[in-house]
């Protein structure tokens, strides 16, 4: 693969479609205005913003500045750890360490953390020609899974999907992919979220292998860092034996005091909370506790050059 993966049609082609659909076009309007509107209270809570924003910026500006310094360091932190870290120039060389991972412990399932790194490789696709299924576990990646869908958004993939679409999904699709839907599901999101949770609760005790992303990696540390809103991740990350985590190189943070205006701007900012619910760290391997196989794949990709 030489470029992105993105999966999908020709603009034009795709947009000519969609516009024709009224009920799509309503559930996006509702959407997007409903996560403007709470990015924009949140975000007006903080007199400093423009410069907490601008302190983000240099943290980022000087990790890319000296980017072979700070990757060195975050390998020989998490080596220190005990992780095994590998370097992808590219898609193909990612997704065939992932496979060859899953296949050495005879794993021919994994969960997911929701990731886009892993979309951009298609890591899915590659698994499932290993004949290997690569398992969503955020709530919005696996309506969009199990509806044989694209993910539309890049923090909330099914947001061109109302709740009543989101249960029939669930009960035509759940039980082709492990456990079914309840047959007295409503659209009720908090009976959608329980489905969702007994579904994914069997995945996440039997699975050897999970996959992630990084939202950062911190160099001095060696401390991979997972923000999300569900606890889905968390399972991924401490449940299976093994874990394996696709980090595109423009993660790297330099020092952990450097990540601090980066957490607080991107609840804030992404998905209009105050705080995310759940941030999961980890640095390798901890005896007794978590996985006792830690992968990290280091991605270019592209990255390199477009530095």
């Amino acid at each position: 693969m030489t470029g992105t993966f993105v999966g999908m049609p020709a603009f034009p082609t795709a947009a000519r479609a969609a516009l024709a659909d009224t009920q799509l076009r309503h559930n996006l309007a509702h959407a997007t205005g409903t996560i403007r509107d709470k990015r924009a209270r949140v975000v007006a809570e903080v007199a400093e913003w423009e410069d907490l924003r601008l302190a983000g910026a240099a943290v980022k500006e000087r990790a890319l500045t000296d980017l072979a310094t700070h990757l060195e360091t975050l390998e020989a932190a998490l080596v220190a750890n005990g992780a095994t870290v590998h370097w992808a120039r590219d898609a193909a060389e990612a997704n065939a360490i992932v496979v060859e991972v899953a296949r050495a412990h005879g794993a021919d399932e994994v969960v997911k953390v929701k990731s886009m790194v892993t979309q951009e490789i298609d890591l899915n696709g590659a698994l499932a020609a290993a004949g290997i299924a690569a398992w969503e576990t955020d709530l919005a990646e696996l309506i969009v899974q199990l509806g044989g869908d694209l993910p539309s958004h890049i923090l909330v993939p099914a947001i061109h999907r109302n709740r009543a679409e989101i249960r029939e999904i669930f009960r035509r699709e759940m039980a082709g992919a492990g456990r079914p839907a309840p047959d007295d599901l409503t659209d009720d999101p908090g009976a959608l979220a329980a489905a969702a949770r007994e579904h994914l609760r069997e995945k996440f005790l039997r699975a050897k292998v999970g996959v992630s992303g990084a939202n950062f990696a911190v160099a001095e540390t060696g401390t991979l860092v997972v923000v999300e809103s569900e606890g889905n991740g968390r399972m991924c990350l401490t449940l299976p034996d093994v874990l394996v985590s696709i980090v595109g190189i423009e993660k790297v943070v330099p020092t952990w005091d450097e990540l601090d205006p980066l957490l607080r701007l991107l609840p804030r900012s992404s998905t209009g909370e105050r705080m995310n619910p759940y941030t999961s760290t980890w640095s390798g391997v901890t005896p007794g506790d978590g996985p006792q196989e830690v992968h990290v794949v280091l991605l270019d990709a592209g990255r390199t050059r477009w530095l």
